[in-house]
């Protein structure tokens, strides 16, 4: 993340860049509903989290819960300590305010990572690709309706993955095969990897093609720099998910073996 806000935010450059794609944002682009948006908000959020408690608990892995929950809270925080000491130095005439990271995205991604947590192995194929669509309809809309630059998206997701790697590194075990845990059958989990890989690929190559044919010539296309950063971010987001998936290992479909399990930390 610190890398990416100083190629983006901290050069003049990086700022002209971004700006090019905000600078194709018509009324016209936008959709006709901001509901995706609106959804993400303070009772929302704390919404979730009792859905997670009480799912936490149906399953007694309370201590998993509190995993989940810290995920959220501590993303969501984290993108709005990081928006207000991340100044944007005006330093390539933009008209537009700072913007970094994406608390919408952040906690749209977070979400999904604290579902997933809480979630038993068998469900978790569908609450990914369920998930994964939501987070990337929700970056998409942002850079659609110009509010964030693909490096607000880029920085949302480093901060969801911290976290997610900070409670799967530190906090209770997630998977417990006695207690319920079954893995299920394999075509679910390579159906998502391969949906997982075969989009993160064709949004990367879209919006590579669309950069291109923007800055060809040498007078820019806002409209195509616009769909070059709307790919950028989906595949950003998408990119992310597929490497929870894999780090995971929720690809795999062996089943748990419940004596090979230790006791929960």
């Amino acid at each position: 993340m610190p890398l990416v806000y100083t190629a983006a935010v901290l050069t003049p450059i990086g700022q002209r860049v971004e700006d090019a794609a905000l600078g194709g944002v018509r009324e016209s682009d936008l959709f006709g509903s901001d509901t995706a948006l609106n959804v993400i908000s303070v009772p929302v959020i704390l919404l979730l989290v009792v859905v997670i408690a009480a799912v936490a608990f149906a399953r007694r892995r309370l201590a998993v819960g509190l995993g989940a929950v810290v995920v959220v809270l501590a993303s969501a925080a984290t993108s709005t300590l990081v928006k207000r000491i991340a100044e944007r130095p005006e330093i390539a005439q933009s008209t537009t305010p700072n913007s970094f990271p994406s608390g919408h995205a952040t906690v749209a991604l977070a979400a999904l990572f604290a579902v997933l947590i809480v979630s038993p192995r068998r469900f978790r194929p569908v609450v990914t690709l369920l998930g994964a669509a939501y987070a990337v309809f929700v970056a998409n809309q942002t850079v659609v309706y110009g509010w964030h630059r693909v490096s607000d998206i880029i920085g949302a997701c480093a901060i969801a993955v911290f976290w997610l790697g900070v409670v799967r590194a530190f906090g209770p075990l997630v998977d417990r095969g006695e207690r319920g845990d079954r893995d299920g059958p394999r075509w679910p989990r390579r159906l998502v990897t391969g949906v997982l890989l075969v989009a993160t690929g064709v949004t990367f190559l879209v919006g590579v093609a669309a950069l291109v044919y923007g800055i060809a010539g040498g007078v820019h296309d806002h409209a195509a720099i616009l769909v070059a950063g709307r790919m950028a971010s989906n595949a950003s987001v998408l990119a992310v998910v597929t490497l929870v998936w894999f780090a995971d290992d929720l690809h795999h479909g062996g089943r748990t073996a419940a004596e090979s399990i230790p006791a929960e930390r």
